[in-house]
């Protein structure tokens, strides 16, 4: 019997641990759940960090970038700032000048013509060429003048409404077509809203410019085209084209590839569209003038 009681008293000792046992080890089940979970918002929160982290370079790198641009920028500002005012200073100069050579300029023009309609029958031909030389170099001199004044001149638009049929003849009147130079007019008209002085000397200037290119022999298209929004004009010569290293450059104050330009013409023609809140762009093959005004001026 006593090794009977023995071995019930063992086996209610074992029972007895079992629970605790499975107790501890849920408790223990528990802990490293909770150690577990901890973890995992750890990680979560730090994968976050990482993110914002990686938000925070992406930003860094963006405002490197536009910090760079705006660098940039600036030295490209400044370095424009300094032309401008180089160019404020040759251009009050020169206007000045312009303005001083043109009246005697206009005189020896006005001299010579009268000179031709009075004697023109007593006048030998050999010096009547001499004249028409004169009368040809003072032309010359008052448009590379005109050149001159109508870049430096920043005058507000006088707008109105004109044909632009009627600014093309004005300015072509006042040009001397030479023989061998065939000037194609438009076959239709349009209107434009525009400061008709500015835009006769744009016409004058790109005449002039291809009569130059051809050499005095050769055709000059000039066309005018039409939308709900916009008038273009293209003026077109059957000159060699421009050269591609320098089509770029034709636009910029003081460039020129003629020996007795003034590198002033095709820029004071472009600050006169940008004024009329246009364009102007040139290609070649054949060598054309693109120019496009709206019909309406927005106001600034």
């Amino acid at each position: 019997m006593g090794e009977l009681e023995a071995a019930f008293d063992l086996q209610d000792t074992s029972s007895d641990t079992a629970p605790n046992k499975i107790k501890k080890l849920e408790q223990e089940k528990q802990v490293l759940l909770q150690k577990t979970l901890t973890q995992q918002r750890m990680i979560v929160s730090f994968e976050r960090k990482l993110a914002k982290f990686d938000e925070i370079k992406e930003q860094r790198d963006w405002l490197l970038d536009e910090m760079t641009k705006k660098i940039s920028e600036l030295s490209h500002f400044q370095s424009e700032l300094f032309k401008a005012e180089r160019l404020s200073a040759i251009g009050e100069m020169s206007a000045r000048l312009a303005h001083d050579m043109r009246n005697p300029l206009a005189i020896i023009k006005n001299t010579i013509e009268v000179v031709k309609l009075k004697h023109s029958k007593s006048i030998p031909d050999d010096l009547l060429r001499l004249f028409t030389s004169i009368d040809n170099a003072s032309s010359r001199l008052v448009f590379q003048l005109d050149d001159v004044l109508n870049f430096v001149r920043r005058s507000p638009l006088n707008r109105n409404e004109f044909s632009a049929s009627a600014i093309l003849e004005s300015a072509i009147e006042e040009i001397i077509i030479p023989d061998q130079i065939t000037i194609q007019r438009p076959t239709n008209d349009v209107s434009l809203s525009c400061d008709g002085e500015k835009i006769q000397a744009v016409f004058t200037n790109l005449i002039m410019n291809s009569i130059q290119a051809m050499d005095n022999c050769g055709n000059v298209i000039i066309r005018f085209e039409e939308s709900q929004d916009d008038v273009t004009i293209l003026v077109q010569d059957s000159g060699p084209g421009i050269k591609n290293e320098v089509i770029d450059k034709i636009f910029e104050p003081l460039f020129t590839t003629k020996s007795r330009g003034t590198g002033l013409g095709l820029p004071a023609v472009k600050m006169i569209i940008q004024q009329h809140q246009g364009t102007i762009t040139v290609s070649n093959n054949p060598t054309t003038f693109t120019i496009v005004l709206p019909k309406k001026l927005i106001l600034l």
